[in-house]
């Protein structure tokens, strides 16, 4: 988990350093120095965990009956069926969202849709559908923490399921952010697995290829969602990377822009660049922040209060901050909300929460709860270069599924012992 989190970070770092493009900002050096300070104070808050001698336990999954297994990956998968069934419904028949001319035109259109309702729920499709259809992630993490448990063909039938189900909620929100996220978790799952290595969880070599396969074709629809939103704009590839990267914050090198050409190898080399760009702009934008100083609009667990919004549970957040849109990286997100001394605290709060998940994990290895709040906090330190991963606008509807699958998995242990007696 740790190991993990500080090699996303220079990843990060490194890859900003090596990409063609420059910062709009002249404060990368402190936003680079607040950065790294809070690399050290989540170190320092998870530290507790190695003084109190909670060591790693092998094996860190824990097991789970073939049975109860099976009846948990199936639950997830039915669900998600069922929720991406009624948000198809929701999109295309009541909302009348054309997907036919693409996703990023669809995506625009969903976008008009919501501001004319004023962020209000498009009907009880959309709510049954945002809740129950992101259970392929519970069922993603099952298929690879204990995927030595399964039969072959099942493991093959879940992971393509799965694969289908992510990628129609990937185009049916016309982004990127599932695939990001559903690799972190999958991820998260494989750290939990003792003496992990790839031929173990996949232990044929048919199966091995077709995960491959499947990666490859992931890695290309977020090329090809970067290549749909420049072909809406009506201008080539090239000509949208330079017009978008000042967005971002960022300008792209002379000697760059000098040597893209046309052709499709030159449209795969400025998706790449716009790629990493899109995923390392955060230091440009942490940047900003702290050139501009702390704030009073919302940027951290803005996407939960919108859903309470939008259930009249709390007002509408003011969201309205400067760079609106961009990724503000957590360190920066919090140093804008609260301030050096919140930025301080929470850091290290987030170090201490994240052992104590994994502490937790350890204790309880079998337990759907237990690897939900491990995960929880996996993704929080790995995606913390870009944001708080509870802003992903799928975020909470997963861990929804993974409370929903634990207590109902609960419910029919339960149910099952009572008759037999």
């Amino acid at each position: 988990m740790i190991k993990h989190f500080i090699w996303v970070w220079v990843f990060y770092w490194i890859a900003f350093a090596f990409l063609p493009v420059s910062s709009l900002y002249t404060s990368v050096g402190e936003a680079f120095l607040l950065q790294l300070t809070f690399l050290v104070l989540v170190l320092f808050g998870f530290s507790w965990s190695w003084l109190a001698g909670v060591h790693y336990r092998a094996p860190m999954c824990g097991t789970r009956t073939p049975k109860s297994l099976h009846k948990a990956i199936q639950l997830s998968l039915i669900f998600s069926s069922v929720g991406t069934l009624c948000i198809i419904y929701d999109k295309i028949a009541i909302q009348g969202i054309d997907y036919s001319q693409g996703v990023a035109v669809a995506r625009e259109a969903w976008r008009k849709e919501g501001i004319e309702r004023e962020g209000g729920i498009s009907s009880v499709f959309s709510m049954l559908g945002y809740l129950l259809s992101s259970g392929y992630y519970v069922a993603a993490v099952l298929l690879v923490a204990f995927g030595e448990s399964l039969k072959r063909s099942f493991l093959y039938k879940g992971i393509f399921l799965v694969f289908i189900l992510l990628m129609a909620n990937s185009v049916l929100a016309g982004g990127r952010s599932n695939v990001l996220l559903v690799t972190v978790f999958v991820a998260g799952a494989i750290t939990a697995v003792s003496g992990w290595s790839y031929r173990s969880i996949f232990p044929s070599k048919g199966l091995r290829s077709s995960v491959f396969v499947l990666v490859l074709f992931s890695f290309f629809y977020v090329l090809y969602v970067f290549s749909e939103r420049a072909e809406a704009t009506g201008i080539d590839v090239s000509a949208y990377v330079k017009h978008f990267l000042p967005y971002l914050g960022l300008r792209l090198a002379p000697w760059f822009s000098e040597a893209s050409g046309n052709g499709v190898l030159f449209d795969i080399i400025n998706l790449l660049v716009l790629a990493l760009s899109y995923i390392t702009h955060s230091l440009a934008t942490a940047a900003g922040i702290i050139e501009n100083g702390p704030g009073d609009k919302v940027i951290v667990f803005l996407h939960p209060l919108n859903i309470l919004n939008k259930l009249g549970i709390v007002a509408r957040p003011d969201s309205s901050w400067f760079l609106s849109g961009r990724f503000p990286s957590l360190p920066a997100a919090l140093f804008y909300q609260f301030g050096l001394f919140g930025f301080i605290v929470v850091s290290i709060f987030v170090g201490f929460l994240s052992a104590a998940a994994r502490y937790f994990y350890i204790a309880f290895p079998s337990s759907i709860v237990a690897m939900s709040f491990y995960l929880m906090m996996y993704s929080i330190l790995i995606i913390s270069p870009l944001l708080l991963a509870i802003d992903f606008m799928s975020f909470p509807f997963v861990m929804f599924s993974f409370f929903l699958v634990a207590v109902i998995s609960s419910a029919s242990k339960f149910i099952a012992r009572s008759l037999k007696f």
